[in-house]
């Protein structure tokens, strides 16, 4: 398939002119480099678009046909339509730029062969044409996950020198993804960060999304478990961080908010953040497990996406130390859940989404 373009900005790649901030914010000058986000339509590529433009880079986006821009269609970017399945559709996305920001991905499919054919052989697809190009990058951030690194017990707690045991196929196939980057040997300058549970404006999927949603219908999650999260304004500033930073050529970093939370410290901040009263309707975990099976079951004879698995029930601690990013990084999450909550909440209000 062949790329197609899509000038937001109507500027060249010479051009050293200004552009317009988002939102109507004072313009700032294009001179840090030319960055590719691929995945930047989604809940974090498109926060991510926003902060580079902030920063003074120009911006191209990747993005698949009949993708939503809702979020970037304002944004002063070029969008270059293609699909990393796809190679011959990649050169010119990645034609001049210095630095890639890899999002894209896939996160649940009723095809376990999906997960490896994007996630890890797309990777590799656009991996192998940023070298065959001759591009001088700089950097190659890969954006991985927590679900590479597999959960902890209850009492453990995973940095990024842990060995991974991924449970998943979404999980496997980010870390494939990333032993590939290690295999090259120098070829290419790169950068892996894997991010927590991450939640904000603009997510409409996962663990705290769907949270969000049964407590604003009084219903609450008899549950226990324990999780790392992230803000997304957070993750998307380290994340940044990680690119720029030349001690980071080679490493790997988890980005987030350096503390643990139980499922129902969570819960009850999201429930403050509501302003609602504690859930009416209790489930207890029996009951969710009969649910998760019945769903899960659906979701196999029909062909569709499971919204949710038993494997986070059979496996309910993900706890891991960000102290690297803080180190190395100079990283410190400004929002706590607390905060990130509330924002989030006025958010969804706004929208009408709950």
């Amino acid at each position: 398939m062949a790329s197609k373009i899509e000038n937001n900005s109507q500027t060249s790649e010479s051009d050293k002119a200004t552009d317009p901030g988002p939102d109507g914010e004072k313009a700032v000058p294009r001179t840090k480099g030319k960055v590719l986000v691929t995945g930047i339509a989604g809940f974090i590529g498109s926060h991510l678009a926003e902060a580079l433009i902030k920063k003074g880079y120009e911006v191209v986006g990747l993005l698949k046909p009949g993708e939503n821009t809702r979020w970037i269609k304002n944004l002063p970017a070029k969008l270059i339509y293609g699909d990393i399945t796809e190679k011959d559709s990649l050169y010119e996305a990645v034609s001049g730029v210095t630095h890639v920001y890899h999002l894209a991905a896939i996160l649940s499919s009723p095809n376990p062969k999906m997960f490896y054919e994007i996630n890890y052989k797309g990777t590799k697809n656009l991996v192998e044409v940023c070298l065959d190009s001759g591009i001088n990058l700089k950097r190659f951030l890969f954006i991985s996950s927590y679900k590479a690194m597999g959960p902890t017990s209850k009492e453990g707690i995973f940095n990024e020198e842990k060995p991974c045991h991924p449970i998943d196929d979404y999980g496997r196939s980010k870390l494939l993804a990333e032993q590939f980057l290690h295999s090259l040997n120098g070829q290419l300058p790169f950068t892996v960060v894997r991010f927590p549970l991450v939640y904000g404006p603009r997510n409409f999927t996962g663990g705290i999304y769907l949270i969000f949603k049964l407590l604003n219908k009084g219903i609450r999650v008899n549950f226990e478990s324990e999780f790392s999260v992230g803000f997304v304004n957070d993750v998307v500033n380290g994340t940044i961080l990680a690119c720029e930073s030349p001690l980071s050529i080679g490493k790997t970093y988890i980005i987030g908010e350096n503390k643990i939370y139980t499922s129902n410290e969570i819960m009850s901040i999201i429930e403050n953040a509501l302003e609602k009263k504690r859930g009416r309707l209790t489930i207890p975990t029996s009951l969710l497990r009969l649910a998760t099976f019945i769903i899960k079951w659906y979701a196999k004879i029909t062909g569709t996406n499971p919204v949710t698995t038993s494997k986070g029930m059979d496996n309910p601690y993900w706890r891991y130390d960000m102290s690297k990013a803080e180190t190395d990084l100079g990283f410190k999450a400004k929002i706590p859940l607390k905060e990130g909550a509330r924002l989030t909440a006025a958010w969804y209000k706004k929208e009408g989404i709950i």
